[in-house]
């Protein structure tokens, strides 16, 4: 399954409790140091001056007086990168009108958070109109299906959710309410119509990740391991039928250098990535059926 999330627009988005208060809205008649940060709420960025006396210079506009830090937190949610996220104490809510059907909606890379609520909604249907809910504990969970890791073990929790089976209505509503801890935060939410393709995914799938942390070995000789970000990777090989060998290809060519929701199997969640694919080959091996490999790196 391939989700190519919807970009999120300012009008998509109806509410939220996520306020833009990350720094002040830029005036054209503040002078600002370097270092000094700004947002703007056009664009829903945050900017920093890389000038001293900067004065009246536009920040979407003006490169060589501001450099673009990334998105406002309540927009981080909506950007390409997985590692800038949204935070906010105790709840995050967004409810956005996508204008048009959605069957797939995924938060990824949580953290502090305990519980999630979806309600899609559709005002032709009436008063309130839901045709879709759903609640979702993000409970800690052991590690091993036995009584010992159950009671004394390590648990981990959830980091992601994925739901593939909201009903398809134009006019939908879509609430999205994550709660937590002081700390919460989510990485990406998007929304998306999902694209299936094969017979499903071959044993002998393979996923890891790329560890972009550095070893550095001082003059005295001792090793320094400095952690940094990772992107989880994986390599797919599946049977496609003939009918989908064009359509794939061409599905593929359209979504090249574009971050899409990757979910190979569901009893795995190694292999839900969000990202891209670097590459894929299409082997017509026999008359009926063709084999297909992906090469696919998540995003950090």
């Amino acid at each position: 399954v391939i989700v190519n999330p919807l970009k999120i627009t300012a009008s998509m988005l109806t509410q939220s409790n996520v306020a833009e208060t990350d720094y002040a809205e830029w005036n054209p008649q503040t002078t600002y140091g370097r270092g000094a940060r700004v947002i703007l709420s056009s664009t829903h960025k945050v900017y920093e001056s890389i000038q001293t006396t900067n004065l009246n210079k536009p920040p979407a506009v003006e490169a060589l007086w501001w450099i673009e830090v990334g998105p406002t937190s309540r927009w981080a949610a909506f950007d390409t990168s997985n590692s800038s996220v949204t935070v906010n104490p105790s709840s995050i809510t967004y409810t956005l009108a996508p204008g048009q059907a959605v069957n797939a909606i995924a938060a990824l890379n949580l953290s502090n958070a305990t519980l999630i609520k979806i309600t899609m909604k559709s005002p032709l249907m009436g008063t309130p109109g839901i045709v879709y809910s759903k609640t979702v504990s993000l409970s800690p969970l052991p590690a091993s299906p036995d009584w010992w890791s159950f009671f004394y073990g390590v648990r981990s929790k959830p980091t992601q959710d994925v739901r593939l089976d909201l009903p398809s209505y134009a006019d939908c509503v879509i609430e999205f309410e994550l709660f937590g801890g002081e700390n919460l935060s989510i990485g990406t939410l998007l929304l998306g119509q999902l694209r299936a393709f094969g017979l499903g995914i071959q044993y002998g799938a393979r996923v890891g990740i790329q560890d972009y942390s550095r070893k550095e070995t001082n003059d005295f000789g001792d090793v320094v391991l400095i952690k940094r970000s990772f992107a989880r990777r994986a390599n797919f090989e599946m049977l496609l039928r003939k009918d989908e060998v064009d359509s794939l290809q061409a599905f593929l060519s359209d979504i090249r250098a574009t971050p899409c929701l990757w979910v190979a199997a569901k009893d795995y969640e190694a292999t839900t990535i969000y990202g891209f694919y670097k590459n894929f080959d299409i082997l017509i091996s026999y008359p009926e059926h063709s084999d297909c490999s992906l090469e696919i790196e998540g995003l950090t």
